[in-house]
């Protein structure tokens, strides 16, 4: 089998960001790192908002933010299934397979609503369109490339690169913090994120610069990383169907099997401390697919690493064009994710035909 090495865009959101993507006969490896920054002197704050003329909309899902669990419940009802995070909070996840999908964080401490991820298109998210244009979106809501805040005495200024503006810029919005997330294929809004200033400080998903402490980084028990990493699965999953729906693709079928070779890989990836699509312990994503039993005619693989959570990974293979043509592939059928502790994998499969 011809392999060939291709190019690799990287995204840089948190500490240190990889990814990778891999279609039979065709690999790709690339890494790079960017370090958190201690500065000592203050830096001039300069904080994108609203335009002064305009006001944080009086209905949206933004309004549920602070909210307590017990009133979500009684507007939206059960969730269908609740998530772990690594970052004190859980996700209440509704509206699966559909333009409603939406996430909402429960802090574990406060029971109180205190980040949000609409991704649906029937969701509303006032001022903004989910896939609404950036000029439009932009021509109402300035953005700037330093924003700085104050959290528990620790002064903070996030420097957005020119792919953090692109993609997925910040904005102070009331009390709270907005990102949003596009796709700079069609430059268009593909989902809104609400975060409250402790959230947004304890992912940090921009380069930054402080003076004081931050939070500690989560400390996890093995139970609570599985937990975490099977949450992170799903969530990959979920917004990777969303995705192709919005694309006119067919959604994929979860498979246990590619799940397996996917999970294998990103444990072994994080535990033997490298970053590829081959393995010198376990072969490549041919020989891991076969030790599965799967038989495909065709199989693609995507990769990444240290990125904040399930959404940031998904939002960066979307904008990655090697990675976007595994995710919207209509050749595929079948998809595995196997998450491991900030290490992620996607298998995509389309089986021989029996």
């Amino acid at each position: 089998m011809m392999i060939r090495k291709i190019n690799l865009i990287i995204f840089s959101i948190a500490v240190i960001v990889f990814a990778g993507t891999f279609l039979i006969s065709l690999v790709s490896d690339s890494s790079a790192g960017q370090n958190i920054q201690i500065n000592n002197h203050k830096v001039p704050a300069v904080v994108p908002q609203m335009h002064s003329s305009s006001k944080i909309p009086k209905n949206g899902i933004h309004t549920f933010m602070g909210k307590s669990q017990s009133d979500i419940l009684k507007v939206l009802g059960k969730p269908e299934r609740i998530d772990d995070t690594k970052y004190g909070y859980q996700w209440l996840i509704y509206g699966t397979g559909s333009e409603s999908y939406l996430q909402i964080g429960i802090d574990k401490a406060t029971h109180q609503v205190t980040t949000i991820y609409a991704l649906g298109k029937k969701l509303m998210t006032p001022p903004f369109v989910i896939e609404g244009r950036y000029k439009k979106i932009y021509d109402n809501v300035p953005v700037s490339k330093t924003v700085s805040l104050t959290y528990k005495g620790t002064k903070i200024d996030f420097d957005l690169s020119e792919e953090d503006m692109m993609i997925r810029p910040l904005i102070k919005f009331g009390s709270d913090w907005v990102q949003l997330n596009y796709d700079h294929v069609t430059n268009s809004l593909v989902g809104v994120r609400y975060m409250s200033s402790d959230v947004l400080v304890r992912q940090h998903p921009y380069s930054m610069i402080y003076l004081g402490s931050l939070p500690a980084e989560p400390a996890l028990s093995d139970s609570e990383w599985k937990a975490v990493n099977q949450a992170e699965d799903q969530e990959i999953f979920d917004i990777s169907n969303l995705l192709r729906l919005r694309f006119k693709e067919q959604p994929l079928k979860w498979s246990d099997a590619a799940y397996q070779a996917a999970y294998q890989h990103s444990e072994e990836m994080k535990q033997k401390n490298y970053f590829s699509h081959d393995s010198k312990w376990s072969g490549d994503l041919k020989t891991r697919l076969e030790k599965e039993n799967i038989l495909f005619q065709i199989a693609g693989e995507n990769i990444a690493a240290r990125y904040p959570d399930a959404i940031a990974v998904t939002l960066g293979w979307l904008n990655s064009i090697d990675h976007r043509k595994n995710l919207l592939n209509g050749s595929f059928t079948e998809l595995g994710v196997g998450s491991y502790q900030n290490y992620y994998t996607q298998d995509f499969v389309q089986p021989m035909n029996p």
